[in-house]
């Protein structure tokens, strides 16, 4: 198979500025989107509490908590989507605080962290394995459509409920 030089082009200028992210530094990216961002989704089937690090900031005493210690603490919106009836999934939701909503989602495969600026998108869950010890594709990619819903919707065909 041939590939044209010039549709190559067009796809990199479509993608705007992306770069890869090794699955060991997803934790600070993890971290440093909380951090950040106002708005979060973390799209994944399975999650864990894994361990984070935070960008220097006053706004948490711990730079090194779990993702759901940093939830707690962090004024962040946050939403997860997972896999529908993955119980291990199960000790995650039943620690996050009541502000942080959980979507189930029958189909899911997709692994994005997405806020209206950028989205890593890549093959590592949430989980030890997925941070820490596999080997994992990992790009973060400009949001082209500068909000999370719209991100959420257009890509992945999730809605996430307003109300």
């Amino acid at each position: 198979m041939k590939c044209s030089t010039e549709n190559s082009h067009q796809v990199v200028r479509r993608m705007g500025r992306a770069f890869s992210l090794t699955s060991e530094s997803l934790g600070y990216f993890l971290g440093y989107t909380l951090v950040h961002a106002d708005k979060v989704a973390f799209v994944s089937p399975w999650v864990s509490d894994v361990s984070l690090r935070l960008p220097v900031t006053d706004s948490v005493e711990n730079r090194h908590p779990s993702l759901v210690e940093a939830v707690t603490q962090l004024d962040t919106v946050v939403t997860f989507v997972i896999q529908t009836g993955q119980e291990h999934n199960a000790s995650v939701c039943e620690q996050l605080p009541d502000t942080v909503t959980v979507l189930e989602v029958d189909d899911l495969h997709a692994k994005v962290v997405v806020c209206d600026e950028f989205a890593y998108v890549g093959s590592a869950n949430i989980t030890h394995g997925g941070l820490s010890l596999n080997r994992e594709l990992c790009n973060v990619v400009e949001n082209e459509y500068r909000d999370v819903d719209t991100y959420l919707e257009t890509e992945l065909d999730i809605t996430l409920d307003s109300t």
